[in-house]
């Protein structure tokens, strides 16, 4: 006779797994992650350490090769996040610790505050009509300014005001609350103090996300020295409707539209000079991308773009490069640049490069674009060793060249078992 109070071992085991995952990064993968485990019948925590999900892809315009508008693909998922109710959303949160085994995790965080009730908070910004103090705009790549209190961007979720403690008034010599005055639901509560959370999950998936190349430690392409020598990422938000002129094509330093548009390719990437000899596998097609939106702005301009090789191999890329290519005014030119500087006058960019072997060229452009790489961004980089995930020497996830998404971690699994239940 079996005494039936005694518990099995499969049962004993499985009171200890947690029913719950959590994701961490809320870019498009991290967001699309979450909704399919919330949607499978899991219990989803979805953190960033920004103040708003959506991450890069919340700043693009367009995207290739549809040029359907980021934001209406990005948008109904916002919705959809914040709407299930197996979905809890932490921003503003960084992971701090993991402990525990496989299918039981307790996760540490961290919660910096936003010094607004977000139970409160509407996101009407009329605090942010008030407040005296403007700061650089972060989700326009610094083209622009915002006030210390605002709505990330405008789409935001959650659609919370943030203030920024490093400039706020009060923060810092506490003179000022004319927000705090202005607020009707009583939001603003600068009493806020940072929290520190654990959380219960029985899996993670990490979607760390990445950060651009910084152009700046190649000085031979003169950005932020010469006014009209612009990131890609800033040229992305210069396109977009929500960026700082409101969707008007125009150069920072005259607020003139173009008409001589550069783009230079593998600026940080397959240059082993700057440590990063691989191909950020998106910069071509971007590049392409951002060339025909110009051409939609003013057909008229005059386009170039400088490379190394055009990596065009995912579905639709080849024929859209080769839309791009039967454009009138449009050059792709195989070779290496050298800015020479800028004309004092009309603060055009000047560009010396070779073509057909010897001959050397000098050409003026209003505005050139540094069509910049992805590296792998100092956060992930302490969370995977932290959590003994296998990193390659440029800092991305370990995985075969073939099979990018196999889970190497298993086979390096140390006695704890926590990367054996890690999904990256």
């Amino acid at each position: 006779m079996h005494n039936t109070d005694q518990e099995t071992p499969n049962t004993a085991s499985l009171e200890k797994k947690v029913g719950a995952a959590m994701v961490v990064g809320a870019g498009v993968s991290g967001i699309q992650a979450a909704l399919d485990l919330a949607n499978s019948g899991f219990k989803v925590y979805l953190i960033d350490k920004r103040p708003a999900i959506g991450g890069k892809m919340a700043q693009l315009d367009k995207t290739f090769p549809t040029n359907d508008c980021s934001m209406c693909i990005l948008s109904p998922k916002f919705i959809e996040c914040s709407t299930n109710p197996n979905i809890t959303i932490m921003t503003s949160a960084r992971i701090e610790g993991i402990e525990g085994e496989a299918g039981n995790f307790t996760v540490s965080l961290v919660q910096e505050p936003r010094y607004v009730d977000e139970a409160l908070c509407t996101g009407c910004g009329t605090c942010a009509e008030y407040c005296p103090v403007n700061i650089l705009d972060l989700y326009n790549e610094s083209l622009g300014t915002v006030k210390c209190i605002h709505v990330p961007f405008a789409q935001a979720v959650p659609a919370v005001s943030i203030v920024d403690p490093a400039s706020c008034l009060f923060t810092l010599r506490e003179i000022c609350q004319i927000c705090k005055q202005s607020c009707k639901n009583k939001a603003i509560d600068f009493k806020q103090q940072e929290e520190r959370l654990h959380v219960q999950v029985g899996s993670l998936i990490l979607a760390p996300g990445y950060e651009p190349f910084a152009p700046e430690l190649q000085s031979q392409y003169g950005y932020k020295r010469l006014s009209n020598v612009v990131t890609s990422l800033e040229f992305e938000r210069m396109l977009s409707a929500s960026g700082p002129n409101m969707g008007e094509l125009l150069r920072s330093s005259d607020h003139k539209p173009p008409k001589r548009i550069a783009w230079i390719q593998c600026v940080g990437s397959r240059d082993s000079t700057v440590g990063n000899s691989y191909c950020s596998a998106v910069c071509c097609m971007y590049a392409i991308k951002q060339l025909i939106l110009s051409k939609d702005h003013h057909p008229e301009i005059e386009a170039a773009i400088f490379h190394n090789d055009i990596r065009a191999y995912g579905k639709g890329f080849d024929r859209y490069f080769e839309r791009a290519k039967n454009m009138p005014g449009v050059r792709f030119l195989w070779s290496k640049i050298h800015i020479l500087g800028e004309d004092p006058e009309t603060k055009s960019v000047l560009i010396r490069y070779r073509v057909n072997g010897n001959e050397v060229k000098d050409e003026a452009f209003d505005l050139v674009v540094l069509s910049v790489g992805l590296n792998s961004t100092e956060s992930s980089n302490e969370l995977a060793e932290s959590l003994c995930i296998e990193r390659n020497t440029y800092g991305f996830c370990e995985s075969p060249s073939f099979s990018p998404i196999e889970d190497l971690c298993a086979n390096t699994t140390p006695t704890n078992e926590l990367p054996g239940h890690l999904s990256v």
